[in-house]
């Protein structure tokens, strides 16, 4: 039987309760089916609609079957019309995360060979020596904030040196990033959105007559892609860039320390790193809620009727989280094949940065293990401040001690 749109939909309250773990509401849709569920958003977002009605996909088989039709599209412009947002709005936005083929691939097409997997496995020692040297910063330390004074720091480095974006302007853009992902004013998300802009605008145009090489010059000189997507391209691999791995290092050892003696056993062995990596992908997705799509034609999933011009979210976070595709899924266990997650998406719009968020979250692993042997959390549960992002999971603070032991070199 097909089942057709609901005349009520569910509320889903984006909050900090939300934010910090989704999985409750989640798990009450798994409860009723875990089928589609047409569902309306109540959240301050200013870059989200009050009251948007949308349908919502958990489970794994279903958000699979979304990644993989072209039915679920993405196109700008037609969203920006559904959202509300006047077209000056969208100019960090026209990127390929935002565009369906043939636009998906001509945006896509020139950052392909700096985001494979040789490329990324190629700037590991260089990701380790930036993770020292970050960790050299802290050295002798008694505590310190594994967000603000790791995480995101290393990310950023790793990230602009990438791209070719001034380290001393990372604290600037973080901030401006922020703005722009949270719960936000409309006021402030278009103050920081036009700064932002702005600066990328800047970068690009110096870009174009350098002889640098890096990523940002080679968007910023190629004949197929207008300004306007440079920057949007550059904003959102700069966003996605050190904003999930930052999210994931912090939220992997949280999920570390779920279980006992689980750190310990990490911190004894580290080959078993790179296995823990995936499990904290699957486990702790640094993606919770995907980008929006919406349906071009009516479309069937699970027996569900999404009717035309619906918007769609895929709950990465759920499906990861699936019990019809992995046992026992709320437990976190290194020792658990990996690799079939979809922390990273799927389809033509899987992460481009996935093989190199992998090297950085093991190398930062391998560089903590070394530098801080004794690595403890002194943040209460109770005291853990998530992001207000429905996409980008992860905690503001996490103060951890003892610091980094300093090493020779």
């Amino acid at each position: 039987m097909i089942l057709s749109a609901h005349s009520s939909a569910h509320p889903l309250v984006l909050d900090g309760d939300f934010f910090g773990n989704p999985y409750p509401a989640y798990a009450a849709i798994r409860e009723a089916g875990n089928k589609p569920v047409e569902v309306v958003l109540e959240t301050g977002m200013a870059y989200l609609p009050p009251g948007l009605r949308a349908w919502l996909l958990t489970s794994y088989e279903d958000i699979e079957l979304a990644l993989g039709d072209p039915r679920f599209r993405k196109e700008l412009d037609k969203a920006m019309a559904v959202f509300g947002h006047a077209s000056q709005d969208a100019v960090l936005y026209d990127n390929m995360a935002n565009n369906d083929p043939p636009n998906h691939t001509r945006l896509r097409k020139p950052l392909n060979g700096a985001f494979t997997a040789r490329a990324a496995s190629s700037r590991r020692d260089d990701v380790r020596a930036v993770a020292h040297r970050v960790l050299d910063e802290l050295a002798g330390v008694t505590e310190f904030d594994l967000v603000e004074d790791f995480a995101l720091p290393f990310s950023i480095e790793v990230i602009c040196g990438l791209l070719g974006v001034p380290v001393a302007d990372r604290h600037t853009f973080a901030s401006w990033a922020q703005t722009i992902t949270s719960a936000a004013s409309k006021e402030d998300l278009r103050r920081d959105a036009g700064l932002m802009a702005a600066y990328l605008r800047d970068l690009m145009a110096a870009k174009r007559s350098s002889e640098d090489e890096d990523v940002l010059a080679l968007l910023a000189r190629h004949p197929g892609i207008t300004e306007r997507e440079g920057v949007s391209q550059a904003y959102a691999l700069l966003v996605a860039g050190y904003e999930t791995t930052a999210n994931l290092i912090a939220a992997g050892l949280l999920a570390l320390e779920s279980e006992p003696g689980l750190r310990k056993r990490l911190w004894t062995d580290p080959a078993l790193v790179p296995g823990a990596v995936q499990e904290m992908l699957r486990h702790q997705s640094p993606f919770n809620l995907s980008l929006y799509r919406y349906v071009s034609e009516d479309v069937e999933v699970g027996g569900t009727l999404i009717p035309a011009g619906s918007i769609v979210f895929l709950a990465f976070a759920a499906a990861n989280r699936d019990e019809q595709r992995f046992g026992d899924p709320d437990a976190f266990d290194v020792d658990r094949p990996g690799g079939d997650h979809i922390a990273f998406g799927g389809g033509v719009h899987n992460c481009i940065g996935k093989h190199l968020a992998k090297v950085e979250a093991e190398v930062a692993f391998e560089a903590l293990i070394e530098r801080c042997p004794d690595l403890e959390i002194r943040t209460s549960r109770a005291e853990l401040e998530w992001k207000p992002s429905p996409t980008f999971r992860g905690v503001r603070h996490l103060l951890v001690g003892p610091g980094p032991a300093e090493v020779a070199r």
